[in-house]
């Protein structure tokens, strides 16, 4: 038996309730006549739904209340070193859309304040993270001591 919380992280398993729901909706609306106009609303949010998961188009519901912007509440998940899901809310430390290396800095002091930057906003989104130094998306921290770019200059010259 799939327990409640392995099931939300599995993408089959969301997709195959939602099918499932879309069924339910579809019988409701050929075997009941009441209620047709609400019962589509449900089945076009569903299809809606459905459409989402399948392409990994995910946002997170708060920023998106905070922000009225959907571009800005994406949300994009990789894996942490130890094989874990974190969450990537769209933004500076995002990266697909900003893959930084340390050769885009000019000191060690610039890479760290980014790294700890990115290090803070993805722990506000993944409280269950516990070791900071596992969330070096950039790979900017070689050796996951927390100190990235070890060999730039601590000042610039």
């Amino acid at each position: 038996m799939i327990k409640f919380s392995e099931c939300r992280n599995s993408k089959k398993c969301r997709m195959g309730f939602i099918a499932l729901l879309m069924s339910i909706v579809i019988l409701l609306l050929l075997f009941w006549g009441k209620a047709k106009t609400m019962l589509f609303v449900i089945l076009v949010l569903l299809a809606i739904a459905i459409g989402l998961e399948g392409f990994d188009y995910d946002a997170d519901l708060k920023k998106l209340w905070e922000t009225g912007n959907y571009n800005e509440s994406r949300v994009e998940t990789i894996k942490d070193s130890d094989g874990n899901t974190i969450k990537l809310i769209t933004g500076n430390c995002n990266s697909k859309e900003f893959d930084l290396n340390c050769k885009d800095f000019a000191t060690q002091g610039e890479a760290q304040d980014k790294y700890d930057e990115c290090a803070y906003k993805i722990k506000q989104s993944n409280p269950e993270i516990k070791d900071l130094n596992k969330l070096d998306i950039y790979g900017l921290d070689g050796n996951n001591n927390g100190i990235v770019c070890e060999f730039l200059p601590k000042v610039a010259k």
